[in-house]
C-alpha cells in the first residue's frame, strides 16, 4: 500500500472529529436537522484549518442516509461512496488552475441535470478568489436561482476578493486559525498513535511554527519524523527549520543592547552560513521581549511564555526601551513577509534597535514618551500576552496621554520641516463626534467587518478587533474596545506610514482613528453632549500632517534619515 501523508491520513470524516470551528459546525448540523440547508456557502479564512475538509463533510452530511444528530454516519451507500470518491454529484473545482468561463460554462450545464446517486449535488470551488471577473459574472445567474437540489461551497483564503454581488447571494462563515492547546493536543495524540516520540518543547516550538494551521502541523511532525527516525527533540526542530535557540536569542539580544556592532555581524554571517530563518528569529526575538516586559510589570514567572528565572534575569533592559524594541522588531518582522532578502531587514533591525536606545533617555518617564509607531498585531499579541491570561497595567506600559501625534521631525517632499501636532482625545473625539455622518458610519463599519477576513493585512488588525464604531465623520472614525490595552495599540499606530497607506487603499483618505475603551467612550460622549447643549462647535478633524507623513515617507531622502538619523542635525 503505498504511503498517505500524515495530514490525508488524519483528515476527519465527520463534524465529530473537527478540532476547532465550534460555532461554523454547530450553524451547519443545525441546518441539516432543521431542513433548512442553504444553496451558496462560503467558507474564508487561513490556510490548512479545514475549510475543504468542512465542505465534504457537509457534502456528505446533506446527502447522509442517516445522519446522526446532523453528522455524517460514513456508514451508509452515499457516505461510502463520497468517501471513495465514486460519485460526480459531489465534484472540487480548483480555481486556482481552472478559473475561466469554460470550466464555469461545465458546472452551469451540471447543474440542470438531477443528482444521478445522490439527493444533492455539491460544487465545491476551492481557492475560489482565484476565478476570473468573466466566471463569476457567467456564475452570478446560477448563483441567483440554483436548483434546490444543488448546493455551492465557495472556500477562499481572500474573501475581499469575492464580488459583492456573490457575497450577497451566500451564508458567509469565518474560520478562525486553530489554538497553540489545540494544536498542541491534536500534534501529541497523532504522534502517539504514529509511535513518534516527541518532547513537550518540540511539541511547542512546532506548534510555534504552524501558526495556527492544523495542515502545517501534520506536514512538519511527518518532515521531523523521517529526520529524526521517530524520535524528536527541539535540537532537531532547531536544526531542520534554520532556528536559533533560546540562549543564543538571548545572548544576541543582549549584544544588541551593548551595541556590540562588530560581534553582532559575525554572529549574522554565522547564521546566514547555517541558513538560519531570520523571519523567525524576528519574531522570537519579539516574544522574549513581550515576556521580559510582562515581567517587569508582574514579577510573575509562571505567566511567561519562553522566559524562566535565570533567562528573564539576564536580560537587563528597562520598560521604556523594552517597548521601543517591540516596536522596532515587529516592524521588522511585517517587512521581512513580502520580501527574499529577509537578511537586509534584519540588519536594517539591528542598526534601528541602536537608534531607538541612543534617542531614548533612560530615567525619561514611559508615560512622556513619543506614541509607539508600530507594535504587534492582535493577533500576535494574543499569542504573547494575552496567551498568559495577564495583561501590564495600562498605566505603566501604554500610557499616552495627552493622546499626541508626534515625530521627532518630519522633512516633507520639499525638505520643509514640520513639527509635531498636538491633540487630546478629548478634541479629536468632539471633532469626530460633531460632524458625525451617518452614511459614513456604515460604510466604514462596512468596511471594517469585510477587512476582518483579509488576515494578510495585518497593519490593520488593530482595528478589526474594535468592539464598535461609535461615530464617524469624513476625516475621522472613533473605534470602541472591550479594554484599554487594544484601544492604545491602535492608537499607539495610528500615524505611521503603512497603516496610513492602507487606511488611504480601504477609505480613501488618511484619517484621524482614534481607539477608546467602552468605558472612556461613555464619559467621552457625555461630556460631548454637554459642550453641544452649551453651544459648542467643533471642525473636522485636520489630516494635513498625516498627508505630510504620507508625503514624507514616500522620498528617499526620509527614508535615510529614519534609517540612519539625521547627520545634518
Amino acid at each position: 500500500m503505498s504511503y498517505i501523508s500524515l495530514y490525508r491520513k488524519y483528515r476527519p470524516k465527520s463534524f465529530r472529529q473537527i478540532t476547532g470551528q465550534v460555532i461554523i459546525i454547530h450553524t451547519l448540523t443545525n441546518s441539516i436537522k432543521l431542513n433548512k440547508v442553504g444553496h451558496a456557502y462560503i467558507f474564508a479564512g487561513p490556510k490548512g484549518i479545514g475549510k475543504t475538509t468542512i465542505a465534504k463533510i457537509f457534502a456528505k452530511a446533506v446527502n447522509c442516509e442517516h445522519p446522526i444528530d446532523g453528522d455524517a454516519c460514513n456508514q451508509c451507500m452515499h457516505c461510502q461512496i463520497i468517501n471513495s470518491n465514486q460519485t460526480t454529484d459531489v465534484q472540487e473545482l480548483d480555481a486556482a488552475s481552472n478559473n475561466g468561463v469554460d470550466e464555469v460554462r461545465n458546472i452551469i450545464d451540471g447543474v440542470r441535470f438531477l443528482p444521478t446517486t445522490l439527493s444533492k449535488k455539491v460544487y465545491i470551488i476551492d481557492e475560489a478568489h482565484m476565478l476570473t471577473t468573466a466566471a463569476w459574472n457567467a456564475m452570478l445567474k446560477t448563483i441567483e436561482e440554483t436548483p434546490q437540489h444543488v448546493i455551492f461551497i465557495f472556500a477562499t483564503t481572500e474573501m475581499h476578493k469575492i464580488p459583492a454581488t456573490i457575497l450577497s447571494r451566500a451564508q458567509h462563515f469565518l474560520f478562525s486559525r486553530l489554538t497553540n492547546p489545540q494544536l498542541s493536543n491534536m500534534l501529541s495524540t497523532i504522534a502517539k498513535q504514529e509511535h513518534i516520540t516527541i518532547t513537550n518543547d518540540a511539541i511547542d516550538k512546532i506548534v510555534a511554527l504552524a501558526d495556527g494551521s492544523a495542515r502545517d502541523v501534520l506536514s512538519i511532525l511527518e518532515q521531523m519524523a523521517m529526520y529524526t527516525n521517530n524520535q524528536i527533540t527541539l535540537k532537531d526542530v532547531i536544526d531542520v527549520f534554520g532556528l536559533v535557540d533560546l540562549d543564543n536569542k538571548i545572548k544576541l539580544l543582549n549584544l544588541i543592547l551593548s551595541k556590540d556592532t562588530n560581534t553582532i555581524m559575525q554572529l549574522i554571517d554565522e547564521y546566514a552560513q547555517n541558513g538560519i530563518n531570520f523571519m523567525q528569529l524576528a519574531n522570537d526575538l519579539t516574544v522574549i521581549l513581550i515576556d521580559k516586559l510582562i515581567y517587569l510589570q508582574t514579577k510573575n514567572i509562571m505567566i511567561l511564555k519562553v522566559l524562566n528565572e535565570h533567562t528573564v534575569q539576564s536580560i537587563e533592559i528597562d520598560q521604556t526601551i523594552c517597548v521601543q524594541l517591540i516596536n522596532v522588531w515587529q516592524e521588522v518582522f511585517m517587512k521581512m513577509r513580502n520580501v527574499s532578502d529577509t537578511r537586509f531587514y534584519f540588519e536594517l533591525g539591528i542598526f534601528n534597535s541602536f537608534k531607538n536606545e541612543v534617542t531614548t533617555n533612560p530615567k525619561q518617564p514611559l508615560e512622556s514618551i513619543p506614541a509607539i509607531q508600530s507594535l504587534p498585531s492582535i493577533k500576535q499579541v494574543d499569542k504573547s500576552i494575552a496567551s498568559h491570561n495577564v495583561l501590564p497595567p495600562l498605566n505603566k506600559v501604554f500610557t499616552i496621554t495627552p493622546y499626541t501625534v508626534h515625530s521627532s521631525k518630519l522633512v516633507t517632499s520639499d525638505n520643509k520641516i514640520i513639527k509635531p501636532t498636538k491633540l487630546d482625545k478629548d478634541t479629536i473625539f468632539n471633532q469626530i463626534a460633531y460632524n458625525n455622518n451617518k452614511k459614513q458610519l456604515e460604510n466604514i463599519r462596512h468596511i471594517l467587518e469585510e477587512l476582518k477576513t483579509h488576515n494578510q493585512i495585518k497593519v490593520l488588525s488593530f482595528m478589526t478587533s474594535a468592539s464598535k464604531v461609535l461615530v464617524a465623520s469624513q476625516n475621522g472614525m472613533v473605534l470602541l474596545f472591550d479594554d484599554d490595552v487594544d484601544a492604545e495599540l491602535l492608537n499607539a499606530k495610528s500615524t505611521n506610514f503603512n497603516f496610513l497607506i492602507e487606511i488611504k487603499k480601504y477609505f480613501n483618505q488618511p484619517m484621524q482613528v482614534l481607539g477608546l475603551s467602552k468605558e472612556t467612550g461613555k464619559k467621552m460622549a457625555n461630556e460631548f453632549m454637554k459642550l453641544k447643549k452649551q453651544g459648542n462647535t467643533f471642525n473636522e478633524p485636520d489630516i494635513t500632517y498625516l498627508q505630510e507623513i504620507m508625503k514624507a515617507n514616500n522620498s528617499i531622502e526620509q527614508l535615510a534619515i529614519e534609517i540612519f538619523g539625521d547627520t545634518n542635525a
